[in-house]
């Protein structure tokens, strides 16, 4: 009997497993969502992107969730794009296809959500956004078929402006600042530029803040540390495959956004380098967090 009951108790455990996908609402929206170790996340199929990374059993978001879709630019959580930027019509907005639509299927396979992408019925190929659980970590994947031009995996996490960023700075010849002021409203792409008003020193490590002043930093590929009242977000990169042709930005493919007062957010960027048309690629994303 007590073999019987170990049994049964084991089925149900593992038929229920902590990162099962399961359907939900989340701020009146289609979603799904699941926890594992401690963390919990969401989906939502209306914005077609993760939404909600926090404790489990608790309302903390570490990223920035607004509740309604009235601003274009600041739709939240995680954002996937194929790039490179320069190469969109007009360099803004990203295709519809990728930005503001649902996908055009939905599966849940080995507790792994799949969101396939509607096509953008042009050269680009298509994308296609997943999700699963390694332990802690929320590993966000992003993969792409078909097309005909090559193409950049642009995977970012737009966070509350109070949250602050760190990353590692390590001076070149070329570069002496060790990192870029990358394009945006603020100016070109700059490898000698003033110290910007976002950013403090210690040591190798730069901490960018939001200041109500637009600007894009580019570094060196690394993990990016997010850090909002006590809790910290780690935005590392993951495995990725595919055939590299390019190194845009100049290979500084970890990235942080800083907006305007109007808008007010932050993002925390991870790019893959420039993948060969025509062929299959996928670039993956970890993402983590500590508790104070």
């Amino acid at each position: 009997m007590r073999a019987f009951l170990l049994a049964t108790l084991l089925t149900f455990a593992a038929s229920t497993s902590a990162a099962d996908w399961r359907k939900t609402k989340w701020q009146g929206e289609a979603a799904w969502e699941s926890s594992s170790a401690g963390w919990r996340a969401v989906v939502s199929v209306v914005r077609a992107r993760l939404m909600h990374f926090g404790p489990d059993g608790s309302d903390m978001n570490l990223l920035l969730a607004p509740a309604t879709r009235a601003n274009p630019n600041r739709l939240g959580g995680h954002r996937v794009w194929l790039g490179p930027q320069a190469e969109w019509p007009g360099g803004w907005p990203p295709p519809a296809a990728w930005e503001y639509r649902e996908p055009a299927s939905i599966g849940v396979e080995d507790e792994t959500l799949r969101f396939v992408m509607p096509a953008t019925n042009d050269a680009w190929p298509q994308l296609t956004r997943t999700y699963h659980w390694d332990g802690a970590v929320l590993v966000c994947g992003a993969e792409f078929t078909g097309g005909t031009r090559p193409a950049q995996i642009v995977q970012i996490f737009q966070v509350p402006p109070g949250m602050t960023a760190e990353a590692a700075v390590r001076p070149e010849a070329a570069f002496p600042a060790g990192f870029v002021r990358l394009p945006s409203t603020a100016g070109p792409f700059a490898a000698r530029f003033a110290p910007p008003a976002h950013a403090s020193l210690a040591g190798d490590m730069l901490t960018l803040k939001h200041t109500g002043v637009v600007g894009k930093y580019g570094f060196r590929p690394q993990v990016l540390i997010g850090r909002l009242d006590g809790y910290a977000l780690t935005v590392s990169r993951g495995a990725q495959t595919g055939e590299i042709v390019g190194e845009p930005d100049e290979g500084f493919h970890t990235q942080v956004y800083l907006s305007g007062a109007h808008e007010a957010f932050g993002e925390l960027e991870q790019l893959s380098p420039l993948f060969a048309a025509g062929k299959p690629a996928r670039f993956e994303v970890r993402l983590s967090g500590r508790m104070p």
